[in-house]
């Protein structure tokens, strides 16, 4: 056991785009939903596509049928849309990100404490948890039903450094999004985005620190980005 004048730490990661590689199913059961209506995720412009990732889903779903005239509701399509997702991830599976796994169970070893906050309603991130084989790593799993505000509001990330007994300050936020960059800026807290193709660079300046994936990312340069030092890591 760590001894009791040990620095305690969090982390608190997203969930699709951050631990695991589902962005592509929400495009592919997005892509069948607009198909069906004779759109296409491809009129989007690289600014709408970059405020997706990290949004609510009935947020997300009140744009598409904005953006594209859809004759559904946006509830109705929430519904329908995680329908085709979980059916991909129970049939398919989901990749994790490059070394997640690795480095959860590292960080697992050191006096961190651990926490899942998603924006995807509760059932879904149980079944990727279970899944992937994540569940039993955290110490605390939020999801969208667990809030009343939704990022970039702080109330996720406030909530689950709570929940993990570790003030902000003490915290690091892993995220994909632009929007789970603003919630942690938000509640104080000091994150690291995962790179990807959506988020557009003048938005990656939200993050304290970009990476590509967690291979390489070791237990000292963590603490040192939550302690305010300055890491480069290619």
């Amino acid at each position: 056991m760590p001894d009791m004048n040990t620095p305690r730490y969090g982390a608190i990661f997203d969930l699709d785009g951050t631990l695991v590689a589902s962005e592509v199913l929400y495009q592919r059961a997005t892509g069948f939903i607009l198909k069906k209506a004779g759109r296409s995720l491809s009129e989007l412009t690289p600014q709408e596509k970059a405020a997706i990732p990290g949004r609510s889903a009935i947020r997300n779903m009140r744009f598409y049928c904005e953006r594209f005239e859809l004759p559904w509701s946006p509830e109705f399509l929430v519904e329908k849309r995680m329908e085709i997702v979980a059916g991909l991830v129970r049939e398919e599976g989901v990749m994790l990100i490059p070394g997640a796994m690795e480095f959860c169970e590292m960080l697992r070893a050191e006096p961190f404490r651990m926490a899942v906050a998603s924006s995807s309603p509760g059932p879904y991130v149980k079944l990727v948890l279970e899944t992937t084989g994540l569940a039993g790593l955290f110490d605390a799993v939020l999801s969208g039903d667990d809030v009343t505000a939704h990022k970039p509001d702080p109330e996720i990330f406030l909530t689950a450094a709570a929940r993990l007994e570790c003030p902000p300050r003490s915290c690091l936020v892993f995220e994909d999004a632009d929007s789970g960059l603003q919630a942690a800026k938000a509640a104080g807290i000091k994150s690291i985005l995962i790179d990807n193709e959506t988020i557009l660079p003048e938005q990656k300046l939200g993050a304290t620190r970009v990476i590509p994936h967690y291979c390489g990312l070791g237990i000292s340069e963590v603490k040192r980005v939550i302690n305010g030092g300055i890491i480069l890591l290619d």
